[in-house]
């Protein structure tokens, strides 16, 4: 029997178009949506609340690639939270006329990344680097660097692709790194909800920028205990005997900060030696590496310097590295400066801090070895 397909099949499989005029009700609908968006915008802006990014691996990633990319002229910022913190990006490209690259990763360590970037020939550049003694003595620290680093890595390995897929993600991100319906990854339902309509809400006190600088407010922020709150967790204190007052917490701090022994740590000289092979690398090919140690304050400072005296310490790392350093100690600028949680600057402060580093180290002028004050760096050849 010859199949055949009636008039009814054909029927079923066609659809109707729905008539009438949509660009009107589109136009106010779009219109409507800005309306909506933009109102959000202002009501969070006038309760203080600020565009900030997700300082994701991606981004840090693409950061990378710039220190890569700039050659010799480039600054590459490597460390943890205090790098972020502490420097302004902008001042810093403002006196020294090179680009900066802000590599820091919060709550890492700054071996992996320099080994990384001693291991890539196309670095070049100075990379600033913000000394820890406690990393130092552990190379093998459990952070996030890991995960960054692969980020990095593949997408080296899969190279600049161009697509419909990447445009897009990097548009919607460079929308959402300046609105503040969208600050901390959040959404904007969730800034409705969360921020502007709980009345006890506060605007975010750390900021981070695009180029994955961060901003701290600390005049935000609940003091003292924040300020007691660092201290406590960066001299390992659990917990303390009940006190009645804040110059009681205090005391009870600094004694037992006074009563903690010298931190003991049996691989530093030669963890030393395995940083000085990446300076070493990177000097080869025309760069160089500073040392700084970034300043403390308060009871931080007190117990950083029980736990890490620095004739025992930095200065022997100084002595096996052979590297320009430069101590916040030395620099009258950088003392005078008070860091609210006692390991941290205001954002009122970056620039002042940032003008005293490039005065203190002209190489990051000038791209010549060498710092105010500086150790004196042993020639590879005397080894």
């Amino acid at each position: 029997m010859p199949s055949f397909t009636s008039n009814s099949d054909i029927h079923l499989t066609r659809r109707a178009v729905p008539g009438g005029r949509w660009f009107a009700p589109l136009c106010v609908a779009a219109l409507l949506g800005a309306v909506a968006i933009g109102g959000q915008e202002a009501w969070l802006a006038a309760r203080g609340f600020v565009p900030t990014v997700v300082d994701s691996a991606s981004t840090w990633a693409h950061q990378r690639a710039r220190a890569s990319e700039l050659g010799h002229d480039a600054l590459i910022l490597v460390g943890s939270s205090r790098m972020q913190l502490d420097v302004d990006l902008d001042e810093l490209q403002h006196l020294t006329g090179r680009p900066a690259v802000q590599l820091a990763i919060d709550g890492s360590s700054f071996v992996p990344i320099l080994a990384d970037l001693a291991a890539d020939e196309r670095v070049t550049g100075t990379v600033i680097v913000d000394y820890q003694d406690h990393v130092v003595g552990d190379l093998h620290l459990q952070d996030g660097s890991a995960a960054y680093l692969s980020e990095w890595h593949r997408m080296e390995s899969r190279g600049s692709v161009l697509n419909f897929t990447t445009a897009e993600k990097w548009l919607d991100g460079r929308m959402h790194d300046h609105m503040r319906s969208f600050a901390d990854g959040a959404s904007p339902f969730d800034s409705l909800t969360l921020r502007l309509l709980d009345r006890q809400a506060t605007p975010q006190y750390l900021v981070t920028l695009p180029d994955r600088e961060r901003r701290a407010d600390y005049s935000r922020v609940a003091m003292p205990q924040f300020y007691y709150s660092r201290a406590m967790r960066n001299a390992g204190i659990n917990k303390i005997p009940p006190v009645t007052s804040w110059q009681a917490l205090n005391e009870a701090i600094s004694a037992h900060i006074a009563a903690m022994p010298v931190s003991d740590m049996p691989a530093f000289d030669g963890n030393a030696g395995i940083v000085s092979g990446y300076v070493r690398q990177i000097e080869r090919r025309g760069g160089q590496v500073i040392f700084v140690m970034f300043p403390r304050s308060g009871l931080v400072r007190a117990a950083d310097e029980k736990m890490f005296p620095k004739e025992r310490y930095w200065s022997r790392f100084l002595g096996v590295v052979r590297a320009p350093a430069l101590d916040y100690r030395d620099v009258p600028e950088m003392v005078a400066l008070i860091c609210p949680d006692g390991s941290h600057l205001d954002a009122r402060d970056q620039q002042t801090f940032t003008k005293a580093l490039v005065t203190a180290v002209p190489a990051l002028r000038d791209g010549k070895m060498g710092v105010a004050n500086p150790v004196a760096a042993q020639d590879p050849s005397e080894e």
